[in-house]
């Protein structure tokens, strides 16, 4: 069979234009740094990346969730800390008013207990992030309300209008972590409060705290302890999953790079073979084809 020039010139257009386009592809990879820029690149590889590009998504909206609840749980375990002293210190307020006898010392400690009062209310209402921490799901409103009636005589009613609902966040595929602690759980709604003013009141009145009054005070004291503990139970949980989703995203990116990536070092190897296959090719078209097409060519 008879090949004419016009097949051999087509034959070497094709080649020479094939040889043309892997230089581009390989130019376009070193400059992006990526092997797969569409799916026509690789369609097995481009599904795997979509795949591992999905779970660092997940991972990075885990992490998040983590952060968030981490700062969530410090500050809790940090302004239970301070409700704690507040407990402490009410119960040596106890402890001078029944150790002392006059009624004018009972009123300056009857003082002192209702700066605490004011004060751990105000705790109690603390916010993270824009959210009350202490108020269950109920996040956007204070939890607590702590209202003076004018009288005579003056009298305090105080009010919890949280929950005891935990608040969860997804911290990993199908796992949830608690990230809170209510005032119904370590503040016991709003006896902690009732109780600390009963006993202002009294103090007021010349009355001593009983030995009832010390043991009530004494279970707040280990209920507000307690608040402590879980908050930092939860927390070093937290600590330990933000480990584990740190190490997760190591290994996706790791195998996003093994499909997406380019080869630096082979690339660049076979691009050189293609313009020195190219250089060849024109130089060999130059004998064979008319001069008219090779100087189109150049």
């Amino acid at each position: 069979m008879r090949i004419t020039e016009g097949t051999i010139a087509y034959d070497f257009l094709f080649n020479i234009n094939r040889t043309r386009d892997r230089i581009n592809e390989a130019q376009g990879q070193l400059a992006s740094g990526k092997r797969v820029m569409k799916v026509s690149d690789d369609p097995t590889a481009t599904d795997s990346i979509l795949r591992i590009q999905s779970s660092l998504d997940r991972n990075e909206q885990y992490s998040k969730n983590v952060s968030d609840a981490q700062g969530m749980l410090e500050t809790a375990a940090s302004t239970m800390d301070s409700i704690t002293t507040l407990v402490q210190q009410t119960q040596e307020i106890m402890t001078q008013a029944v150790n002392g006898d006059q009624k004018s010392s009972m009123s300056a400690l009857a003082e002192s207990l209702d700066q605490i009062i004011n004060e751990g209310v105000a705790l109690a209402n603390t916010e993270f992030n824009g959210k009350y921490i202490f108020g269950g799901t109920e996040t956007k409103t204070p939890p607590y309300s702590l209202v003076t009636n004018p009288g005579p005589p003056a009298t305090q009613t105080i009010t919890y209008s949280g929950n005891n609902s935990p608040i969860q966040y997804m911290i990993g595929d199908g796992i949830t972590q608690t990230v809170n602690i209510t005032g119904q759980d370590v503040l016991q709604g709003t006896a902690v409060f009732q109780k600390m003013m009963e006993i202002r009141d009294n103090l007021r009145a010349g009355v001593a705290p009983t030995t009832a009054d010390v043991t009530v005070v004494a279970g707040m004291l280990q209920k507000s302890l307690e608040g402590t503990s879980k908050a930092g139970s939860y927390s070093q949980n937290l600590t330990s999953t933000a480990s584990h989703l740190d190490e997760q995203r190591t290994q996706l990116l790791a195998l996003l790079s093994v499909q997406q990536d380019t080869d630096v070092a082979e690339t660049t190897l076979k691009m050189k073979q293609d313009q020195t296959t190219l250089e060849a090719a024109l130089a060999t078209g130059a004998k064979i084809l008319p001069k008219s097409l090779v100087d189109f060519l150049a």
